[in-house]
């Protein structure tokens, strides 16, 4: 199974501490030990590209759909913050060719917390396999 799960999480660490390094950059979200802002990165699909498999089903290429969530509470600026961080979020995906599908409008899951999130796709495929060090390439479709 291709995963790259580790290099998308530390991608949007980077983005997202580069403006706001006190934020919370995590897989899982809990609304009662939550540091904010939160950013939450979860891969909800990881779907092989069945035509590219080889005979004995080795992938070689998969899509792969990631969701970001953003959890703001800031009393004067939660929207605002929550639309930076996903626009730093936005240029760091796109950076790693992937391609945005969805935004939503910020909304209030509690009384003083706000969310917004978007989701991206790309296609993933192995480029260079050396050993047990196997480089990939991203491509948007």
């Amino acid at each position: 199974m291709i995963d790259i799960e580790s290099k998308i999480v530390d991608t949007i660490f980077n983005a997202v501490t580069a403006i706001y390094p006190d934020a919370d950059v995590t897989t899982g979200f809990d609304e009662t030990t939550a540091i904010f802002p939160c950013v939450v990165v979860e891969e909800t699909d990881n779907t092989p590209v069945q035509r590219f498999n080889t005979d004995d089903c080795a992938e070689n290429y998969t899509r792969l759909t990631y969701e970001v969530s953003v959890y703001a509470n800031s009393m004067d600026s939660a929207k605002s913050e929550g639309k930076a961080i996903l626009a730093a979020v936005d240029d760091a995906m796109q950076g790693l060719k992937f391609r945005r599908v969805r935004k939503n409008k910020p909304m209030n899951i509690a009384r003083t917390i706000f969310k917004q999130y978007g989701r991206w796709e790309v296609i993933v495929g192995k480029a260079i396999v050396d050993g047990d060090n196997i480089i990939y390439q991203m491509y948007r479709r």
